[in-house]
């Protein structure tokens, strides 16, 4: 996750514990189709062993979610399929999608004419 700015407050679970929030930036995900996009105004949280998605926030971004025979799908905003899951046994999604690392490649070119 890149953080591009800091944030404070905190997330609110449905249990009324709270935890805090430290940043907020974005993450580069890998699609269905191995193409690369950014989810932007992720909330970094340092102390949660695991992510969660806020399906507002994919909503307010211009992403699809469809919940239909137990399962979910996410589509970006071309209507790209990031992720299908089942539903678990808890009713929760548990989503995989993986995050990847931006790389920059430098490219030297020397035109021999000018040798």
């Amino acid at each position: 996750m890149d953080v591009d700015e800091p944030v404070s407050g905190n997330v609110l679970f449905g249990d009324n514990s709270h935890i805090l929030v430290k940043g907020k930036g974005k993450i580069l995900i890998r699609l269905k189709d191995g193409r690369h996009e950014f989810i932007s105004n992720v909330y970094y949280i340092s102390n949660m062993k695991n992510n969660i998605i806020s399906l507002g926030q994919l909503l307010e971004q211009g992403y699809d979610i469809n919940m239909k025979d137990s399962s979910i799908s996410i589509r970006d905003g071309r209507n790209n399929l990031i992720t299908k899951v089942p539903m678990s046994r808890n009713r929760m999604f548990l989503l995989n999608i993986p995050n990847d690392i931006a790389k920059c490649h430098k490219a030297c070119y020397i035109d021999a004419s000018w040798l």
